[in-house]
């Protein structure tokens, strides 16, 4: 992979996704929160950050990398050398195979394990594009409610309703990971204007 060009690599990363989608039931992938992102969006949103960011040097994050959409928008939108650091975090291990086989050679750094659950990096991070998982909070067990509240709670003083879906706690939680005046571009349901 390391001497492939980053279109072969993209073109790689699309065919592994229709290969992992296809391991599992609708229903699975609802229940992990797995809706894949079109090549077009990651892209369309990578080009808004770096119109926004211009050229300074970017530390990218993406707390649910899946095969890395996003990782391959920034690399086509951003000059190599304005990459600092990129970082993924991915809690399915099918994903971070993927994710590794395709990215580990070009500069992202991957994470196995739940975001929610990650200690708070050494250095923050001034952009994440991010796609995070869409489980609806009756898929969340009473225990992980309480552990996301109380994370919520004492990092932003702020009380999530029990009806919050997975991905308001990334959102919320990704804070703490993000530099002042970072940029973070979410791909979110409507649902949440609720």
């Amino acid at each position: 992979m390391a001497t492939a060009g980053l279109q072969s690599i993209e073109e790689c990363r699309l065919e592994e996704q229709v290969s992992l989608d296809g391991l599992k039931t609708a229903s699975e992938r609802n229940k992990w929160g797995q809706f894949a992102t079109p090549t077009a969006l990651a892209l369309s949103l990578a080009r808004y950050a770096h119109t926004i960011l211009g050229n300074q040097a970017v530390r990218f994050l993406d707390p649910a990398i899946g095969t890395g959409s996003f990782y391959s928008a920034l690399r086509e939108v951003f000059p190599l050398g304005n990459i600092d650091a990129a970082r993924g975090v991915e809690l399915d291990p099918l994903f971070v195979n993927a994710a590794m086989k395709l990215w580990a050679e070009q500069g992202l750094r991957i994470t196995e394990g739940d975001f929610t659950r990650q200690p708070l990096p050494d250095r923050r991070y001034n952009l994440v594009l991010a796609n995070p998982p869409y489980v609806r909070h009756h898929h969340l067990s009473g225990e992980d409610k309480d552990r996301l509240k109380a994370k919520l709670l004492q990092s932003l003083r702020l009380e999530m309703s029990g009806l919050a879906g997975l991905y308001c706690y990334f959102m919320l939680l990704c804070h703490d990971w993000m530099e002042e005046q970072g940029l973070a571009i979410w791909l979110i349901p409507s649902e949440f204007m609720d």
